[in-house]
């Protein structure tokens, strides 16, 4: 599942601190867009592959009115295929072909809400790790009615790197539109691999259908489900 978790590389591997005492460049804006999207009863979420232009992932969500969430998700890249749909009662998963099927009853089951969010239904999908920006290398500029935020990360605070060679670098841009919001944002990985060559990752990552899912559908051909 290498190429699915580069783009939440972050979330897998920084440290989630908010020690810094200056405010980062754009940090009220960021922060805004995160509760914002905690906020949402409903949306669908594209990470793009920026040099091929394929839509990776795709999660869709929608809360009930008890908070209980439904959602899919669909995950593609280097020969994997992972499609899964949970509504709070069943789960079912492809994974390459293989579908399998869980309910309540069973202890690998989990139910997400609005207090227990799917992870790419929480304010942590728009990422920002105060503590480990370089503000003198971050900057805000304005520019087209578009107000864009573009933090440079010092790769010696985060975690631990999991995929292959050393991270080298990690960067996150985000656009705004005038009235604050979020349009959408950039994160950008450079990995130093054996012998000194580079790789560079780039996902773009849109959070579209605000509010406006009205139903949830299931990616998964349930007619395969093993017995």
């Amino acid at each position: 599942m290498k190429r699915l978790t580069c783009v939440l590389l972050a979330a897998l591997m920084l440290f989630a601190g908010c020690g810094a005492a200056e405010p980062a460049p754009g940090e009220e804006l960021i922060l805004a867009a995160r509760k914002w999207y905690c906020s949402l009863d409903s949306a669908r979420v594209d990470v793009v592959n920026d040099e091929t232009g394929e839509h990776e992932q795709v999660f869709v969500f929608k809360y009930d009115e008890k908070g209980i969430m439904t959602y899919s998700y669909i995950g593609t890249g280097e020969g994997i295929h992972l499609a899964q749909y949970n509504n709070g009662r069943e789960q079912f998963t492809d994974d390459n072909g293989s579908v399998t099927a869980l309910d309540a009853s069973d202890i690998r089951f989990t139910a997400y809400s609005r207090d227990v969010p799917y992870p790419m239904a929480d304010e942590g999908l728009i990422l920002f790790y105060k503590s480990a920006v370089i503000p003198e290398e971050s900057e805000v500029t304005d520019g087209g009615g578009v107000t864009s935020v573009r933090h440079k990360y010092d790769v010696s605070k985060l975690g631990q790197y999991e995929g292959e060679g050393r991270l080298a670098d990690f960067e996150v841009s985000y656009r705004f539109a005038e009235d604050g919001s979020l349009i959408d944002f950039t994160e950008v990985t450079t990995v130093e691999l054996d012998g000194g060559n580079t790789v560079r990752h780039s996902y773009t990552i849109y959070i579209s259908g605000c509010n406006e899912v009205e139903r949830v559908e299931n990616p998964v051909d349930i007619s395969g489900i093993s017995d």
